[in-house]
């Protein structure tokens, strides 16, 4: 069990850093499909990977020392039920005789037999489950990744090694294919325990039509890594932001923040590029959609008092309270450091006052935040499978 036990554990190391690649392009079309993300289709997803993983390095692993693989390592064995024939040869099976019984089904040759076919076996149970896949399919695409593995095998880890080091053996192709199979036959039992993929997709839909908070958070948090970028290329490659003081140049960022959001907003139907990827936009509230493909028009005017109040005064504020205390650390006059201790009270209070207000609204039937409600915009849901308007709390 143990030349088992080394891929399992190997996919238990390596997945959490592939999970981490593929968690960023799963969240961007999971919104940008669904409009939310399930987390029972989020376990069915990576534990397919997982599974994919493990699959693989049981065919690859353990790995020979690459001068000790030579022309003799391994063969190609084209004989079907060759397997078997061996298995039969190596036990001294009776039908009557129990004591016989522990010898033949803990044989070497039909625990491969065995473990070949358990390979595969959740491979067909995700392919019809998950993907929809028709039984000549499961089949077919069964076939071509058992005949993937031997593949790999015999070109020695793709010319990793000068010969293969295991064996292609007809038997692996027929037990595999055979698990496929069999996993595509018992996938109905497992319907009593889960939802169908059409249940799935549609409540991602209905979910979809409610704009989560984390659903903005991550639209907006794309949108200032473009910013941000961009940001940072113009000020390491060119000279337009070295004239600047270090202080003006931070200020930029919300500026630019700013524009970019107001902009993005007018050209674009009230969405952005970080909207796009998880299929929100803005729209005026109480306003219908009066193109099929266009949000209700928002006027610029309150667009640009949202947008001011959210990226020049929100966001920056805690740089513009360690810049009013570092005023205040210089000694100014009374006059000044008056006014740079109201400043920032009153900074210190507005950003107290949102946290409550978002508490308030993440647990509230209205989820408009005030900044939304002044300016009497809100977010609604672009995606294809749903149509409604929806609030949020960010």
């Amino acid at each position: 069990m143990s030349i088992y036990l080394k891929p399992i554990l190997t996919a238990c190391y390596v997945f959490p850093v592939l999970a981490a690649l593929f968690t960023l392009p799963y969240i961007i079309r999971q919104y940008h499909k669904y409009g939310s993300i399930l987390v029972l289709r989020t376990g069915i997803v990576y534990t397919f990977i997982f599974y994919m993983m493990t699959s693989y390095f049981m065919t690859i692993l353990p790995l020979p020392a690459i001068d000790s693989v030579t022309p003799e390592s391994a063969t190609m064995l084209l004989t079907p039920f060759d397997a078997v024939r061996r298995w039969l040869d190596g036990c001294s099976f009776v039908l009557t005789d129990f004591s016989t019984y522990k010898d033949t089904f803990t044989n070497p040759d039909f625990l491969q037999i065995v473990f070949n076919i358990l390979l595969l076996l959740p491979f067909g149970v995700y392919l019809r489950y998950y993907f929809n896949r028709r039984w000549y399919q499961v089949l077919l695409l069964s076939f071509l990744y058992s005949l993937f593995f031997e593949c790999t095998q015999l070109s020695g880890l793709y010319g990793i090694y000068p010969y293969p080091y295991r064996f292609f053996e007809v038997d692996d192709l027929i037990c595999n294919t055979l698990g496929g199979m069999i996993g595509f036959w018992i996938t109905p039992a497992l319907l009593f325990f889960l939802p169908s993929r059409k249940r799935l997709d549609e409540t991602a839909y209905r979910r979809g039509s409610e704009v989560s908070s984390f659903r903005r958070l991550f639209g907006l948090l794309a949108d200032y890594a473009i910013i941000l970028g961009v940001y940072f290329c113009v000020w390491k490659f060119t000279d337009v932001l070295q004239s600047f003081s270090h202080s003006i140049q931070l200020f930029l960022i919300p500026l630019f923040a700013f524009c970019y959001f107001t902009v993005c907003a007018i050209l674009f139907h009230g969405t952005t590029f970080g909207k796009f990827l998880v299929s929100i936009r803005l729209e005026r509230t109480g306003k219908k959609n009066t193109k099929k493909h266009a949000a209700a028009h928002v006027p610029v005017l309150l667009l640009l008092l949202r947008e001011g109040i959210l990226h020049l005064l929100l966001i920056p504020s805690p740089y513009y309270i360690l810049l009013m205390y570092s005023a205040l650390s210089a000694g100014p006059s009374k006059r000044t450091e008056m006014l740079l201790v109201c400043g920032a009270s009153s900074l210190i209070a507005f950003v107290i006052f949102f946290i409550f207000n978002f508490c308030y609204c993440f647990i509230g039937k209205n989820r408009d935040l005030f900044y939304d409600r002044l300016c009497r915009i809100h977010v609604t849901s672009s995606t294809s499978g749903t149509t409604q308007t929806s609030q949020s709390s960010l």
